[in-house]
């Protein structure tokens, strides 16, 4: 360690106990840690980051009436000013040297306290990987939202119970909070002029239903997040907001209930009307939207992607609101599976490893481009009806792959009753299912399809059964989608009856597949996404691919 960061180290650790008084809800935020990140590290024209970890106390007003929403917020014990009190853990990446950021707070919604958007920073050299995040200037902010995160996680939140059960939905206002303190008070920790929010599966359900309940206003009136990019959520929310909540829950079948779409609709099951956006709570302070989802949000665990830009009963296409974007992963599982894939396990075929990660890192680089400079993102990518890829199940042409069950016969599952929408009651009711329809090989036609998915190897899916030794061969394995390779040769495809050309007859060298996997690649850098600088990493994993299939034949 130079003389210098040994210096500035002791600096930062002298101030690491300084607690301040910032504003009515964020009362004090305490910093307990204070360190350079990875010794110093040097993150491109930024320079080294430090991360800074504390403790928030929030002071909820429930006479407010953007906190009106709380269940049992005007119950819970209050303090001598009449406000309610919870604390939350805080952790903040920030560069050293805060005139070298963006400017641009990225706040991430943890998933059951764990950090999903350093999942941006790709690589295996420790969370930080290739430091995409930090290298782009952005401040990453968590804070403590959910009450039942486990112990020994970080990012808890301590809320006062009514009647024994935690008052949940006050981890919308921390985050709601938190931000706005960032975004507006001159005192704060640190700053940031534009504020934007990622969150993955239960967090990107969070960030729904953070939207419907219109959190994304202030105490203040103000606008909280100017971007957010609810990933693989479909059309889910999230079981947070109401007595006897549990969040950490995975959300299976239970998650799912009018409204679906942002615009205000006629549900045809109750007649309610209603709406994400559409509602008189979430109309004004609308942020950008960037909804991003794989084919397992179509296929499985009751998501119903196609909700989000279908109508309610899942017969005509949406046109989407001016400030959203509906962008389909193909040929892409929940999150990626490992690479190579390892054997299949509790699945009847092996995981679906297709990083889209790297188209990711595209769209937030275009979502801050919109927020900022007011740039016009690539246009929504997802199955349609009117491009006749958005098919029911029935209507698929999965390819008759030897021992391979095809997904014909799946259903959408069933709703859930909205606690929000009085006098009705949904629960029961079935899910219309619309899914992305395949080619000739069972890969996915519409959507962003990741270079090794648009010159494929294999058949990717959004869905994987159950191995018939851990469970029911027909039910799908939750979260999961599948690889199946190509055969190899001509002499393999013929022998096994396969209906999908072989490898060797789709490419006539190594260097033919890589050609075109650039080449693929390149056209999604002209249509935004995906990021020049990332191709090489793309290419290499190809090379690793090709190799992986071949050299073991």
């Amino acid at each position: 360690m130079t003389s210098t960061i040994r210096q500035l180290v002791v600096t930062l650790l002298t101030a690491a106990l300084y607690v301040a008084t910032v504003s009515a809800d964020v009362q004090s935020v305490e910093i307990l840690e204070r360190n350079l990140l990875e010794n110093g590290r040097v993150f491109g024209n930024v320079g080294s980051y430090e991360e800074l970890v504390g403790r928030v106390t929030f002071h909820f007003n429930p006479n407010r009436p953007e906190n009106q929403v709380i269940a049992n917020l005007d119950r819970a014990p209050q303090n001598e000013d009449g406000l309610v009190e919870a604390t939350a853990d805080l952790r903040i990446l920030a560069p050293t040297d805060r005139r070298l950021g963006n400017n641009v707070a990225l706040v991430d919604i943890a998933n059951r306290g764990r950090l999903t958007a350093l999942g941006f920073n790709r690589g295996s050299s420790g969370p930080y990987g290739d430091g995409f995040l930090m290298n782009e200037g952005y401040t990453v902010v968590w804070v403590g939202w959910e009450f039942d995160v486990p112990e020994g996680r970080p990012m808890r939140f301590q809320v006062p119970s009514v009647d024994g059960f935690p008052v949940g939905g006050l981890g919308f206002a921390a985050v709601r909070d938190i931000t706005s303190w960032i975004k507006y008070d001159s005192e704060a920790t640190v700053s940031a002029q534009h504020t934007l929010s990622f969150g993955s599966s239960q967090s990107g359900r969070f960030l729904r239903t953070f939207l419907y309940l219109g959190f994304n206003t202030d105490t203040s009136g103000r606008q909280v997040f100017d971007g957010v990019i609810p990933h693989i959520a479909g059309a889910s929310r999230l079981d947070l907001n109401q007595p006897g909540a549990e969040p950490i829950s995975l959300g299976m079948f239970d998650a799912t209930s009018f409204p679906f779409a942002d615009a205000a609709l006629r549900d045809p099951v109750t007649g309610a009307i209603d709406g994400t956006l559409g509602n008189d709570r979430s109309r004004q302070n609308q942020p950008l939207i960037f909804y991003t989802n794989s084919g397992v949000e179509y296929w499985g665990g009751g998501r119903v992607a196609t909700l989000v830009h279908s109508t309610p009963d899942g017969s005509q296409d949406l046109a989407l609101q001016d400030n959203v974007r509906f962008y389909f992963l193909a040929g892409t599982q929940h999150s990626p599976g490992a690479f190579p894939p390892p054997p299949a396990g509790n699945r009847q075929e092996m995981g679906n490893p297709t990083d889209y990660w790297w188209n990711m890192r595209a769209l937030l680089t275009s979502l801050r481009e919109w927020v900022v400079d007011g740039t016009a993102p690539p246009p929504s990518r997802h199955p349609t009806f009117a491009d006749q890829n958005l098919v029911a199940p029935a209507a698929i042409h999965f390819p008759a792959i030897p021992n391979v069950r095809s997904p014909a016969d799946r259903t959408g599952g069933t709703r859930v009753a909205n606690p929000w929408l009085n006098g009705t009651d949904e629960s029961g009711a079935e899910l219309p299912m619309f899914i992305p329809q395949v080619d000739v090989d069972g890969n996915e036609v519409a959507g962003i399809r990741h270079p090794e998915v648009a010159v494929p190897l294999a058949t990717y899916t959004g869905w994987n059964f159950a191995n018939a030794d851990n469970g029911d061969p027909n039910s799908l394995v939750a979260l999961a989608g599948s690889y199946i390779p190509f055969p190899t040769t001509q002499a393999q495809r013929e022998q096994t009856n396969d209906p999908r050309r072989s490898i060797e007859e789709r490419y006539a060298s190594r260097n033919d597949f890589l050609a075109q996997v650039e080449a693929a690649g390149r056209e999604l850098i002209t249509q935004r996404y995906l990021l020049d600088s990332d191709l090489s990493s793309i290419l290499d994993r190809a090379r690793q691919h090709w190799d992986v299939l071949m050299d073991s034949n």
